[in-house]
């Protein structure tokens, strides 16, 4: 049995104070709609009754009774000593009754509906069991009331004290039950959350996995040089090796910083307007010399400019990635297209780059966008991180990015961008 919290014995006071003061307050004004006005008003008339009876006679009376307008349930009559009526309205069964002497002598009989100063005209008011009754019920539900808010958020306490210890198993919704509420939509949010916390986390682990892996080939490689050329200083070829090995990791670390860049936050870029449609041409001017070397070529079809507020260092980034991991998997003597078109309400950019190599095995058309991810008969191509650090790129201007293979051989990657405002 969970211990009642704060926030319960909160809410209970709340809900018992609350109700309780409507009760007490309805008692009250039932209470005083019974003493008043007609209560007092009926003790004025009686006791004036009476004064002029005594003192004004009879005739005095039967006036006063004869203008007063009383409510229906009330009714003042004198009778004389035989029981005959002389004034007011007739009263069989009277509540109260007054013997009074008149002017004249005679001995009268004034009678009531009510009896005065009697608050309910019965035996005394409503008593002390209503308030007790209404006490223990405004209790009783207002301990319902805070127990069915105060227990799932104790819950959602206890769950995120486990997720923040890394159990991010931990689930809140099933303990909810057919419960429908705003507090079961925070359960399902939270139970998101710790999901997302969990893959984030693996993938992080995934990636410094995959680094340490990364680092440690050339670092080993180098070792062995500078190991090799200590033996033997005349083996200037091992120089050359540790060059290029130090440029590895140079190129790896610049990669993983760029990479760690681009999973920030997407405020935290630098924007500006940029002609993207241009920016394409630059890269495809640039990559015309690699493509030289293979003997293949890169060309572009594009339609109107597509101005946009953008990172233009890191789109670039991406659409270089792009643009030289086709160039690295086209066949030579091949050409690598580039096509770029706006939609037809200018909001979009839809950008296709299609070489006309080997393609990619469909069960890793997805995955080719994660780090460090490599086809299976290159392990040395490369570092896979180009085609991660484009995915990022486009995710942080509020694209999508994607590949597919064509029917004919080779792969297309289609890059779609929305048109940020300026």
């Amino acid at each position: 049995m969970m211990k009642p919290s704060r926030l319960f014995w909160k809410l209970f006071l709340a809900f018992w104070l609350a109700t309780s003061l409507t009760f007490f307050v309805g008692i009250g004004v039932m209470t005083l709609s019974r003493l008043g006005p007609g209560n007092p008003h009926l003790d004025t008339i009686l006791e004036s009754e009476a004064q002029l009876l005594r003192h004004y006679g009879v005739e005095a009376g039967k006036q006063l009774l004869d203008v007063w307008h009383h409510p229906d349930d009330e009714a003042i009559a004198v009778y004389d000593s035989t029981g005959q009526l002389l004034a007011g309205l007739p009263i069989e069964h009277p509540v109260f009754e007054q013997t009074v002497i008149s002017k004249e002598g005679m001995s009268l009989s004034l009678r009531s509906t009510r009896v005065p100063g009697n608050g309910g005209g019965g035996e005394g008011g409503p008593g002390l069991m209503p308030l007790l009754i209404g006490t223990v019920m405004s209790a009783l539900f207002s301990g319902y009331m805070a127990f069915y808010l105060a227990w799932p958020l104790a819950y959602l306490r206890r769950a995120m004290s486990d997720v923040a210890q890394g159990r991010f198993e931990t689930r809140v919704k099933p303990i909810m039950g057919q419960r429908r509420d705003e507090i079961v939509d925070l359960a399902e949010d939270c139970d998101r959350m710790a999901n997302q916390l969990r893959l984030l986390v693996e993938a992080q682990q995934h990636l410094l996995h995959d680094i340490s892996h990364e680092l440690r080939s050339p670092l080993t490689r180098m070792q062995a040089a500078i190991g090799l050329l200590h033996q033997d200083p005349s083996r200037v070829d091992m120089v050359g090796r540790i060059e290029r090995e130090s440029v590895r990791m140079d190129t790896l670390i610049e990669a993983l910083l760029t990479l760690a860049r681009v999973q920030g936050r997407p405020e935290s870029i630098e924007r500006e307007p940029v002609d993207i449609t241009e920016l394409l041409a630059q890269i495809v001017e640039d990559a015309q010399f690699e493509a030289g070397i293979k003997h293949c070529r890169v060309s572009l079809q594009a339609s109107a400019p597509f101005i946009s507020r953008v990172s233009g260092e890191l789109l670039y980034r991406c659409f270089e990635n792009v643009i030289r991991n086709a160039l690295r998997y086209t066949g030579t003597g091949t050409a690598v297209l580039v096509v770029a078109q706006n939609s037809l309400d200018g909001r979009n950019l839809r950008v296709r780059i299609t070489d006309q190599g080997p393609g990619v095995e469909a069960e890793r058309l997805m995955s080719i966008f994660e780090p460090f991810e490599r086809g299976i008969n290159e392990p040395g191509s490369g570092f896979g991180l180009g085609l991660a650090i484009a995915s990022r790129a486009v995710g942080m201007h509020g694209g999508t990015i994607s590949a597919s293979n064509q029917p004919s051989g080779g792969l297309t990657v289609e890059i779609n961008l929305p048109r940020q405002t300026l």
